[in-house]
C-alpha cells in the first residue's frame, strides 16, 4: 500500500479536519482541556474523503435524521452501511480509511489517545496484547449514551468537572476494551473497596484541592491505582462516584463559605473550583434547591 499517498491524522491537532473534511466542526473540546479524550459535533455535506490513517482510535456517532448510505474503504476493503440515528462506527489507530456518503450528515467523533487506556487500567489489563478492532455501523447505547453526555458538556463551555469528563472516558475506554478487541480481556474487580489508609489518602487530597479542577487521573495517582479500579473501589467504600463525592464536598464547602464569611459569591466560586459563576450557581441549585445568593439570605435571617 502506497504509504506517500495517505493522510496521517493527528487529533491532537487544532486544524486535523481541515486534511480530510470540507467543514470544520461546529463544536469541539479541542480547548477544553480534556486529558486523552476529544470530541467534535460535526454537519458535513455530501463528501469523499481523502484516505487517511488516524493516530487515535476514532468512534463516531451518527445524529442523523434520515439514514445515510456509505461507502467505507478500511485496509483496502470496501464495505456498504446504511447508517442510522445513533449508529455507532469504531475505527482503530493506524487504520487505512476512507468513505463517502450521499446526503448532509451530522455525527459526533470521538478520538482516545492511547495512552487514555493505560492510565484507564494498568493495574488489570496488558495493553500490549491488546488490539481494537473495526466495527461498522450498529447501535451502541452505552456509547451514544457518552457522547451525547459528553455532548452536552461541551455545550455548557466544557468547564465542567474534570473528574466528570475524565469518569465517562475511563467507562468509555473499559466498554471498548471488553466489546471491540480481539481477546476481550477479562478485567480483574475488586469487591472489599478501598483499604482504610488509601481512602483516607484519596478524601484528603481532594479536600486539600477542591479549589483545582480535579481530574479522576490525578486522584487516582496518588493512591496508586487505575482510573477504572480506583473509581470502582471508592465507590463501594463511600456509596459516591469520585464525581459525586467531589461536587458534594464543594458544595458543602460553598456553603459553610456563604454562612460563615462575607465574601463575595464569585470569590466563593473560585475557592471550591468551579470555573464560572454561571455553573456553580447551576450545580448549587440542583443540589440545595436554591441559588447561593439566596441561601446565603435564607441562613442570614
Amino acid at each position: 500500500m502506497p504509504t506517500e499517498e495517505i493522510i496521517n491524522v493527528d487529533f491532537a491537532q487544532e486544524d486535523v479536519y481541515s486534511q480530510i473534511l470540507p467543514r470544520s466542526p461546529l463544536m469541539t473540546s479541542y480547548h477544553a482541556d480534556w486529558d486523552g479524550i476529544r470530541l467534535d459535533y460535526h454537519q458535513q455535506p455530501a463528501y469523499e474523503t481523502p484516505e487517511h490513517s488516524p493516530q487515535q482510535h476514532v468512534v463516531s456517532i451518527s445524529l442523523a435524521k434520515q439514514p445515510i448510505n456509505v461507502e467505507r474503504v478500511l485496509n483496502g476493503h470496501v464495505h456498504h452501511e446504511c447508517i442510522k440515528h445513533g449508529d455507532v462506527v469504531v475505527i482503530p489507530a493506524s487504520s487505512y480509511h476512507k468513505l463517502s456518503w450521499d446526503i448532509e450528515a451530522e455525527f459526533l467523533v470521538l478520538s482516545l489517545e492511547k495512552a487514555l487506556f493505560a492510565r484507564a487500567v494498568y493495574d488489570s489489563v496488558d495493553l500490549q496484547r491488546i488490539e481494537i478492532v473495526p466495527h461498522f455501523a450498529d447501535s451502541d447505547p452505552l456509547i451514544q449514551q457518552i457522547g451525547l453526555t459528553l455532548q452536552s458538556e461541551l455545550e455548557l463551555g466544557g468547564r465542567g468537572s474534570r473528574v466528570y469528563i475524565e469518569s465517562l472516558a475511563t467507562t468509555l475506554c473499559i466498554h471498548l476494551l471488553k466489546h471491540y478487541s480481539v481477546s476481550s480481556p477479562k478485567i480483574a474487580t475488586h469487591v472489599e473497596g478501598l483499604s482504610h489508609l488509601k481512602l483516607r489518602q484519596a478524601i484528603e487530597y481532594i479536600n486539600q484541592n477542591l479549589e483545582k479542577d480535579l481530574g479522576l487521573a490525578e486522584v487516582a495517582t496518588v493512591v496508586g491505582m487505575s482510573m477504572y479500579h480506583f473509581s470502582r473501589l471508592f465507590k463501594q467504600s463511600t456509596g459516591f462516584s469520585p464525581h459525586q463525592y467531589v461536587m458534594n464536598c464543594r458544595i458543602e464547602r460553598a456553603k459553610r463559605l456563604l454562612t460563615k464569611t462575607e465574601e463575595a459569591i464569585d470569590q466563593i466560586c473560585q475557592q471550591v473550583g468551579f470555573q464560572s459563576q454561571s455553573h456553580f450557581t447551576n450545580v448549587f441549585r440542583k443540589f440545595i434547591g436554591t441559588t447561593p445568593k439566596a441561601y446565603r439570605k435564607q441562613v442570614k435571617i
